[in-house]
């Protein structure tokens, strides 16, 4: 555990939310980067935020700024977050893609790769990110 004032932890998630958000729009293409990154997970870093930041101040008014952070929440995350960002599909016109963005990166540089996960793995393993996500943030407030 790791421990630390509230207005650190909310500087951090800022700076890590705006990081997050075009990495994912990055390695996504096309409406599917519009839908799934934009729209869904731009909505829910804006959300937790504003929540994040509500809470922050609510501690600082009770005069209650330290928290404790749990070490294994934040290597899931970004071990989920690095998946799900490798593993990103795009759409070609109107389908999706039949690769994702490490796969065709490694393809156009001729290096093999043995694993190339489902869109519903790389989907559930978004879900799985925003709801440990989620944990944490509530855990911290």
């Amino acid at each position: 555990m790791i421990a630390t004032n509230i207005w650190v932890v909310f500087s951090l998630y800022l700076i890590y939310a705006l990081i997050s958000l075009p990495l994912f729009f990055i390695t996504s293409d096309g409406w599917i980067s519009f839908f799934f990154y934009i729209a869904f997970t731009g909505l829910f870093y804006i959300g937790s935020s504003i929540l994040l930041f509500l809470s922050a101040t609510a501690r600082t008014v009770r005069k209650r700024t330290k928290v404790k952070v749990k070490k294994y929440f934040l290597a899931r995350i970004i071990g989920l977050q690095t998946f799900v960002v490798l593993f990103n599909y795009g759409s070609c016109g109107d389908t999706f893609c039949y690769q994702s963005f490490l796969p065709t990166l490694l393809e156009e540089t001729n290096i093999p790769l043995i694993f190339t996960p489902p869109f519903l793995v790389v989907l559930f393993a978004l879900l799985l990110y925003l709801g440990f996500l989620s944990l944490f943030l509530l855990d911290v407030a």
